[in-house]
């Protein structure tokens, strides 16, 4: 569960950066939203591992092992719509979403390094 609601602001701001993008906003390109989230998608895979393997050391199946660390990371793409829809949808909140998406980024960072 908390990897899960981790996952919500990074959604939030990969589909912010790419409604940024598609609002024609200089220092915002596709290709930087892209590498976004390209990173956080490479991030994702160790966060799904970890979810399977203490249920996979449990006894459950590896399949339904591996189906709930993909589920862990459902949220994302739907946050990501949410994100860029609410950009392209209401242009001048985009300033504040951009704060909002790099400070969750700045947050999901310190909370991983800092116990």
């Amino acid at each position: 569960m908390a990897i899960t609601l981790h996952n919500i602001p990074e959604g939030l701001a990969v589909g912010v950066a790419f409604g940024a993008a598609a609002q024609g906003m200089p220092s915002a390109t596709i290709a930087g939203a892209i590498a976004l989230a390209i990173g956080i998608g490479l991030q994702n895979f160790p966060e799904g591992v970890a979810v399977s393997i203490p249920l996979r050391r449990e006894g459950m199946s590896r399949s339904k092992a591996f189906m709930y660390g993909q589920a862990s990371g459902i949220v994302e793409p739907f946050a990501g719509m949410l994100g860029a829809y609410a950009v392209t949808v209401m242009q001048p909140l985009l300033p504040f979403a951009l704060a909002f998406a790099a400070g969750a980024m700045i947050y999901v960072v310190v909370e991983e390094l800092i116990p």
